[in-house]
């Protein structure tokens, strides 16, 4: 059986802001500050990471973790409302109908995320557009900063939840930036790297050696292919 490990941003969904719109309220409010990310490369990075770059940007004193546990539960009530506010907030061509597709082959393979969002705030992203009954489980960033951890974590999760010892032969992490790429690598995973988050081209993604660079997911018989489950 297959696992197949998905990246949420830029990847499933495309937040256009809202994302740092709630990032930017959250910290406004705990903090009365406001948010400093010019030059900062968001694309890929985990919450904490994000966090804790932020809390030095705006010269505020003191343990960036606790400082982080202050601010996520404010971030996590303004993250629905800034989704839910955005018109154009919508998942990536094809995305739908490629998860229904692998549902239909859910005897030859196994769904699970791989994302730098903490768990709770991954759920409110797909849970937007009730895609959370896709993924029953997955690696998160509320536990690491390396994106490889975040992997091994989705891979015993998955274990656990679906009862099977997948090979990383064939487990698949697919993801929208180059950390997902060397995130996969690095466990020995195979990577599908997919230009839709508008942070990396495809140029860029294919530097990053991945086994499979695609524009879109919009053919999904040919994505099938790509997972040889077509």
């Amino acid at each position: 059986m297959k696992l197949l490990i998905f990246d949420i941003d830029g990847t499933l969904t495309h937040l256009d802001g809202s994302t740092y719109r709630a990032f930017a309220a959250a910290f406004r409010e705990v903090f009365d500050r406001e948010l400093i990310t010019e030059g900062l490369k968001l694309h890929g990075r985990t919450d904490p990471l994000i966090f804790r770059e932020c809390h030095a940007r705006a010269g505020l004193n003191g343990n960036w973790q606790e400082a982080y546990g202050r601010f996520k539960p404010v971030y996590l009530r303004e993250l629905p409302i800034a989704i839910a506010d955005n018109p154009r907030a919508r998942t990536h061509a094809g995305v739908r109908e490629l998860l229904d597709a692998l549902v239909e082959r859910s005897a030859d393979c196994a769904l699970a995320l791989g994302t730098g969002n903490g768990e709770a705030g991954a759920r409110a992203k797909i849970g937007h557009f009730d895609l959370n009954r896709f993924f029953p489980v997955g690696g998160f960033g509320d536990v690491h900063e390396e994106r490889y951890l975040i992997m091994q974590d989705a891979i015993r999760n998955a274990e656990s939840h679906y009862g099977n010892q997948f090979a990383l032969r064939e487990t698949w992490v697919i993801g929208d930036t180059v950390f997902d790429v060397e995130g996969g690598k690095r466990i020995g995973a195979r990577t599908l790297a997919v230009a839709t988050g508008g942070a990396y081209g495809l140029d860029e993604l294919r530097a990053a050696n991945p086994d499979v660079t695609l524009p879109d997911f919009s053919d999904t018989a040919d994505v099938l292919k790509v997972f040889e489950l077509a």
